[in-house]
């Protein structure tokens, strides 16, 4: 099949089908199991950080992947999606937390490779959200050339635009991002069932939800989360050392005499602000204990000191990743949640004009939210 592929604006373009079963055109078996680990978690999606302006191109700290963990993340993918009718917020492969986007990246390179008969590494890059888009289109299939067309060209738009195409068209018609990324969890999972790629992959109509797609909260105090969901939030991590005696001490006594989550809560939040001067620079520098211990840190090391905190003292916490308007421009920022009596509560703690649970120094009517962590990817 001859094969026109353009580029254009926030759509990609080749010409053939989507799915959402994976089919082996030699014995024509449709391939649709549910097998799966539990790589892919509930809660939002990223790009890089630090105080870096948005017109910035932004890098995460590079960590590569297997082809086997990205085909494993993929069939957790691949379930999560058929279980819940809607993209999950991050995945998770080995501890990293990465956005829906970038691990599209990571599915797209893989079945490049594997077409190429070669199964190396795939580095993890920072990609940005897509721009709003919908997909229209026929079900049909796409053979093996064109899905690996389509993954060339995906790739092709994220390395120019930085960020993931809206849609992707075929001849089928516009196949919106949750269908590419539907469609090459499915490719996946079928190499990890069968250790080669699918000779075609059928695209079906998919019931998604309409809401509760990642966008996250965007107010304060929002979003109860199962206890079972909760726990990966109280864990420690590489750059929040919640086990620590240091961070466990400061934790225990800051909230000394404080008899409500609530009200320990608040005077983490209020500590880490009252005591951590700002410092620019970006991502990752210092983590918790170099942000303590040198009394300074980015919005970034910031966060990890209230994360770990929190978690020293029970309270589950997790980071989130946008781009903010401040008074001074717009910019890349994390920021904590500390989870209170079933919601989660702001904890930005770079600014003195902020107090727990509320946001003055930046717009939250305008930001744009790229993910929700347990552990930052940069």
């Amino acid at each position: 099949m001859a094969l026109a592929l353009t580029l254009s604006a926030n759509t990609v373009f080749a010409t053939a089908n989507t799915t959402t079963n994976v089919s082996d055109q030699n014995t024509g078996q449709n391939v649709d199991k549910n097998t799966v680990n539990s790589s892919v978690q509930a809660a939002g999606a990223p790009q890089a950080a630090g105080s870096t302006a948005s017109t910035k191109k932004v890098t995460t700290t590079q960590k590569s992947f297997t082809s086997s963990q990205i085909n494993s993340a993929a069939s957790s993918v691949k379930t999560f999606i058929e279980k819940n009718k809607r993209l999950p917020n991050y995945v998770t492969i080995s501890s990293v937390q990465m956005s829906v986007p970038q691990f599209l990246k990571l599915m797209t390179t893989n079945t490049i490779n594997l077409n190429s008969k070669t199964s190396k590494s795939v580095t993890l890059q920072t990609v940005n959200n897509p721009s709003t888009g919908t997909g229209t289109f026929k079900s049909g299939n796409l053979n093996k050339a064109t899905y690996v067309k389509l993954a060339k060209l995906i790739n092709s738009y994220i390395d120019s635009n930085g960020k993931a195409p809206s849609t992707g068209t075929t001849s089928l018609g516009k196949i919106s991002f949750k269908d590419l990324v539907y469609t090459y969890s499915k490719i996946l999972n079928f190499q990890k069932s069968n250790k080669r790629l699918p000779n075609y992959v059928t695209i079906n109509k998919f019931s998604w939800k309409t809401s509760g797609e990642g966008s996250g909260s965007s107010s304060s105090g929002s979003s109860s989360t199962s206890t079972s969901a909760l726990s990966q939030y109280l864990k420690v991590t590489a750059n929040a050392q919640s086990t620590s005696s240091t961070i466990k001490n400061l934790a225990a006594s800051i909230t000394k005499g404080k008899t409500t989550t609530y009200a320990k809560a608040q005077a983490i939040f209020n500590w880490v602000r009252d005591h951590i001067s700002y410092s620019f620079y970006y991502n990752t520098k210092k983590g918790a204990l170099g942000a303590l211990s040198s009394r300074s840190a980015n919005c970034v090391d910031n966060s990890h000191l209230m994360v770990a905190l929190a978690r020293a003292a029970g309270i589950p916490a997790r980071y989130q990743h946008g781009t903010c308007r401040f008074a001074s421009g717009t910019y890349g920022h994390v920021w904590a949640q500390l989870y209170v009596n079933g919601k989660w509560y702001y904890a930005d703690g770079i600014s003195k004009s902020n107090s727990f649970g509320t946001i003055k120094n930046w717009n939250l009517n305008t930001y744009k939210l790229h993910g929700t962590y347990a552990a930052l990817p940069f």
